[in-house]
């Protein structure tokens, strides 16, 4: 029987200790970390027609597929999002901050990963995201591939909106989550066939 290894200290709980809600998914992988680990830097989650659907939806505009070979950390530049943290073949951790219930996402703009940890901004909510790739003992061809999303809200009407809004979107942004990893997935196994 495979086991997991003893690799359980994620990253995401340096930045996001204490947290509202919590959405988690994982899917299992029959490639190595280090083959999964590429696959998640290069895919486009753009790709994905049920992401842009929703997100346009959200936005009111329509979202595109990305024409640029760029992957995924050089795509969230200039979106809000911010790298927290890079642990090659381990872990990624994103972070943003804003009004999430809003339909442009409030999101603070100036958010650095130097002052995420910190920002705790009366009406606003921060959320951390995470990839965490762990391999199976003995197993070592396979790779367990998690996504974690944890909010927290500064305040009683931050609370009350990102709930509200929550209990609309997160069934959605649930889906979401599982097609990205799946895209991950079909990307990293083509690569050993």
């Amino acid at each position: 029987m495979a086991t997991q290894s003893p690799e359980t200290q994620a990253q995401i709980d340096e930045f996001l200790p204490n947290y509202n809600l919590r959405a988690l998914y994982e899917i299992r992988i029959n490639t190595p970390r280090s083959i999964a680990y590429k696959s998640l830097l290069s895919v486009d989650f753009s790709d994905l027609w049920l992401t842009r659907l929703l997100m346009t939806l959200r936005s009111g505009r329509q979202i595109p597929r990305h024409n640029n070979p760029a992957g995924l950390l050089q795509r969230l530049q200039g979106t809000g999002f911010v790298v927290l943290e890079e642990l090659t073949e381990d872990e990624i951790v994103i972070g943003i901050a804003g009004r999430f219930w809003r339909p442009d996402g409030g999101r603070c703009m100036d958010l650095t990963e130097t002052n995420f940890i910190n920002f705790c901004q009366p009406g606003f909510a921060k959320a951390a995201w995470n990839f965490k790739l762990r391999g199976l003992l003995p197993e070592p061809e396979i790779t367990i591939l998690s996504t974690e999303t944890r909010i927290q809200c500064f305040g009683p009407a931050a609370l009350w909106r990102f709930r509200l809004y929550w209990s609309l979107v997160g069934p959605f942004s649930g889906l979401i989550r599982q097609e990205m990893l799946k895209l991950v997935k079909t990307k990293a196994e083509s690569r050993v066939r």
